[in-house]
């Protein structure tokens, strides 16, 4: 008997195309109707999500990171019929752009789906829903089928704050909606009729980032926020207010997330993945550049900002003195960033370059041209670069044969972009969040990409050892919930070895001081 499924927008080669675990994971997403799918970085999520979105008649709304909705629109052409509708911000829209009015009016005389896929940023304005999108919901709603959501990158919506309270004269409060991205993600999924989330790292810091999640694909299956903190966040009050910070009762919260997500680790794929290598280089203070001024200037004005960083600041204040120190430590590491990427161009291969700051991303590309062989491309982008210009330059990136480089920030490059075609990534500042680390890497390690080498730089005697300690501190929580084996090679490769007692005995000091 044929058992194959036949979805009539579907190119026909997809659903064979599909291995297994893809298969899988639609069948229980499409079954549930509001699913996760917790994968890992290149594992195929976009094409699982892609098929539960046709197969559903309902209009779907796609919410991404704005430097992949021309990716996601290729994606969704390439596995299907569909015309999908990219909102662009206003300023970027060149004549002859279609209204997102005109395309429905269009979609429903063709009798055909409509797609829209916007970047997160685009989600929220100062008053609430984008107004564009509020009128595509709308439609939606209208309907006979409802509407259909895709979150994805499901993390960017983890802040669980939805309202703001307001003190009134008679000594009551009133309530009043925030308009942030997460909050506009909470009151928007309501309203949708089937919901999907996809995400590499549903818990990028912590285990409280996991509820605002849960909740914008299940509305009120997790319950009120604070309840569920006191759960499985270990949440407590103090004379400070209340500290969400831990984690509690995970095994509980394990089987609970199991029951409503699609989890892949990447032991079950890696037969699917190129091998990946991980090397961790500590550069001493005789290969190291000194800070530049503005990376001292930074540093100044944070620690300034942060009372000094004695430790009695404010959350914020200090987070922006420790980004501080960390981008002026992979400032320091210009010269073995050259040199590195010089060697892997003279072997005839592709390299990323992840950095901190903008002004680093310009200074490594001046650095590097003067000493590139002719013919060997070198693109450089940042948070500053268009995300359409981002994605053309990934584009140009992948379809090259032969060396190339690119340096960019991780900020920038970290989350969502398809850069496979890659032999050496270099993290030349850590990320301080297991969540960022996983994503980074994430870059690299998809289908059908090369064999990658990942090099972390580690600066001795700054913030970075620090940073790397912390990093492995977060890892506990992380395992629990979802056991992978990237977890541990990670802690492997940071550590230097496996030795259990001798790790927990570090993480505790470094907890503990």
């Amino acid at each position: 008997m044929d058992t194959r499924i036949v979805l009539p927008e579907l190119r026909p080669w997809v659903w064979p195309w599909l291995n297994d675990y893809q298969r899988d994971g639609i069948g229980r997403a499409v079954a549930q109707g509001n699913h996760h799918i917790w994968w890992p970085c290149g594992s195929g999520k976009t094409a699982a999500a892609i098929t539960w979105i046709v197969a559903s008649p309902a209009p779907a709304l796609v919410v991404t990171r704005a430097g992949v909705r021309r990716q996601w629109a290729s994606e969704l052409r390439r596995f299907t019929t569909c015309k999908p509708y990219v909102l662009l911000p206003e300023g970027e829209r060149k004549k002859g752009y279609q209204s997102l009015d005109d395309y429905l009016v269009e979609r429903a005389r063709l009798h055909e789906r409509p797609v829209l896929i916007v970047g997160w940023p685009s989600l929220a304005t100062d008053t609430g829903l984008h107004p564009e999108i509020e009128g595509f919901v709308a439609h939606a709603e209208r309907g006979d089928f409802g509407l259909s959501i895709v979150w994805d990158e499901s993390h960017t919506a983890k802040n669980h704050k939805r309202w703001k309270r307001l003190p009134q004269q008679d000594g009551t409060f009133r309530f009043e909606r925030l308009t942030s991205t997460a909050a506009v993600a909470g009151f928007l999924a309501p309203r949708a009729t089937r919901r999907l989330a996809l995400s590499a790292t549903p818990m990028p810091d912590r285990t409280r980032d996991l509820w605002a999640q849960l909740d914008i694909v299940d509305p009120g299956c997790a319950g009120k926020y604070w309840d569920w903190a006191k759960l499985y966040c270990g949440a407590y009050e103090d004379q400070y207010g209340w500290d969400d910070r831990g984690s509690s009762d995970l095994d509980k919260l394990r089987e609970w997330c199991n029951s409503r997500a699609s989890i892949v680790t990447t032991e079950q794929v890696s037969k699917k993945l190129p091998p990946l290598r991980r090397t961790v280089t500590y550069l001493s203070a005789d290969v190291l550049e000194r800070p530049d001024r503005s990376a001292k200037a930074a540093i100044r004005n944070a620690a300034k900002a942060a009372g000094g960083g004695t430790g009695t600041e404010d959350r914020s204040a200090a987070a922006l003195l420790l980004q501080a120190r960390l981008e002026a430590a992979a400032a320091m590491k210009g010269k073995h960033v050259m040199q590195t990427v010089l060697d892997c161009v003279a072997s005839d291969q592709k390299v990323l370059v992840f950095t901190g700051r903008r002004v680093d991303v310009a200074k490594l590309q001046a650095r590097i041209e003067k000493k590139l062989p002719e013919g060997v491309p070198l693109w450089a982008a940042d948070g500053s670069t268009p995300p359409d210009e981002r994605e053309r330059i990934r584009e140009a990136y992948m379809a090259h044969k032969g060396a190339a480089v690119i340096v960019g920030t991780g900020a920038a490059w970290g989350e969502s972009a398809n850069l496979h075609d890659t032999d050496r990534l270099l993290i030349v500042m850590l990320p301080w969040t297991w969540g960022q680390l996983r994503q980074w890497e994430g870059r690299v390690r998809r289908l059908g990409g090369r064999n990658c080498l990942i090099e972390y730089l580690i600066a001795e005697e700054t913030i970075d050892e620090r940073i790397a300690s912390i990093v492995l501190s977060k890892l506990a929580a992380v395992e629990a919930i979802l056991p992978d084996e990237q977890v541990s090679a990670v802690r492997e490769s940071l550590q230097g070895g496996t030795d259990d007692d001798l790790l927990d005995g570090i993480l505790d000091r470094l907890l503990d001081s």
